[in-house]
């Protein structure tokens, strides 16, 4: 009896065995739960592959440890997303942070993980003030995402180098006129951002390009007919529209079908999820989307079509991007622990900061993963242009620009109108 409870005794008071303790928060609910879903099953799959090939390296230990992912959904909500990060960190015991959609909800949940000094790689969020905030120490902030300065750029350049000659050559604009810009927004600091990078870069770079009109939506609004109506008084010669899968897809729809806008609309790379092409079906023929991860063009880069088959295998779906973030995430963070040598969050962050690898899934602009003095990546970002098969009754994208990675020249909409010539 003794001998047995000398035994019992022993293994109730082993320890458990060390595991590195990634908490995830997406948005598994609300508005972003097509995007936070694929967040969710893409770090799953990260874990999952780590884990099978014999986890990380830590030397604090002397050995590899394997992961455990802590999962909490924001909701969509700021003040679900403080709850979701704040139980990440204090009852769960987290060592790292990956995640974040919103830039609305990221703004108000980053702010646990600050006051904590948790390493948090932020995944989702747009807006560039999750990093470049001056209320709140962000030094353990990292964004591993495209910033609406990234998404802007792209899309006015495209506008300029790409649209504006095809509509000369067309005869649809007079050579001596500025392109007319409208936008549809949403009213958050994402929606905001947008605008503002969008203003910035038509003045730095010089543009011939006037943003003609602005209009804004509710996150929950579901009808955008007055906007649009608004906008489309204003004789745009493109929509620029900054908002998530449902609302892009349900604004391009009623534009075309109800208000009779019958021009280019430009959604933002948050939209590339496979819900996307399905709820625009035929109403997305010709139109576009900026990206930086195309899962549904012709392949263009060994690494996504082999995450397209690895995840299909798992989930029996087409990824969407968000996830491919918060993948190469779940990497980086493994990177920077290894080089650490501990678990030590102080420890990881200097890594995170100091991180050069071999880019993943998203590609960058000199390939390397590297961060800069506001904790930003570069990556490459891309134009897409959607074209409707009748036959398969399939709507599928292709990289128009830049040349580089160009798969098809870029084509107006058939029944494309242009009332200020």
């Amino acid at each position: 009896i003794i001998a047995v409870s000398v035994v019992a005794y022993y293994y109730m008071t082993i320890p458990p065995e060390r595991t590195i303790r990634i908490g995830l928060v997406a948005s598994l609910t609300g508005a972003g739960s097509a995007e936070g879903t694929d967040m969710e099953r893409a770090a799953m799959l990260a874990v999952e592959e780590i884990n099978a090939a014999g986890g990380v390296y830590v030397s604090e230990y002397g050995k590899n440890l394997k992961i455990s992912l802590i999962v909490r959904d924001d909701r969509t909500t700021p003040a679900d997303g403080v709850t979701a990060v704040t139980e990440l960190i204090t009852l769960e015991n987290i060592d790292v942070l990956v995640g974040g959609f919103s830039s609305g909800v990221t703004i108000a949940s980053q702010v646990p993980a600050i006051e904590n000094n948790v390493p948090f790689v932020i995944t989702g969020a747009s807006s560039s003030y999750v990093t470049r905030r001056t209320d709140k120490n962000t030094s353990y902030m990292f964004h591993y995402c495209t910033i609406t300065d990234d998404y802007s750029e792209t899309i006015v350049r495209f506008l300029n180098y790409t649209v504006r000659p095809t509509l000369i050559d067309e005869g649809l604009m007079d050579p001596g006129r500025n392109l007319r810009l409208a936008m549809l927004i949403r009213n958050d600091p994402y929606g905001q951002g947008c605008r503002q990078s969008t203003e910035t870069f038509i003045s730095d770079l010089g543009l011939p390009i006037d943003i003609v009109e602005v209009q804004t939506f509710e996150p929950a609004d579901t009808t955008f007919v007055t906007q649009l109506s608004v906008i489309g008084a204003a004789n745009p010669d493109a929509v620029y529209h900054a908002g998530f899968t449902m609302d892009t897809s349900t604004a391009i729809k009623q534009g075309l079908q109800l208000v009779d806008l019958k021009t280019i609309y430009i959604g933002v790379e948050c939209c590339e999820q496979p819900q996307f092409y399905e709820l625009l079906g035929s109403w997305g023929d010709h139109q576009i989307l900026e990206s930086k991860f195309g899962p549904q063009t012709p392949p263009y880069y060994e690494e996504v079509t082999n995450y397209n088959a690895t995840y299909y295998e798992r989930w029996t779906m087409i990824p969407g991007m968000m996830g491919a973030d918060t993948y190469d995430a779940i990497y980086l963070v493994c990177e920077a622990i290894e080089n650490a040598g501990t678990l030590d969050k102080a420890g990881i962050r200097d890594e995170i900061e100091n991180i050069e690898m071999n880019q993943m899934l998203i590609m960058m602009k000199d390939g390397i993963i590297s961060f800069d003095e506001n904790h930003e990546i570069d990556p490459l970002c891309f134009i897409e242009q959607m074209i409707w098969n009748g036959t398969t009754s399939e709507l599928t994208p292709y990289i128009v620009y830049p040349d580089s990675l160009k798969q098809r020249d870029f084509e107006l909409p058939p029944d494309y109108e242009n009332l200020y010539s």
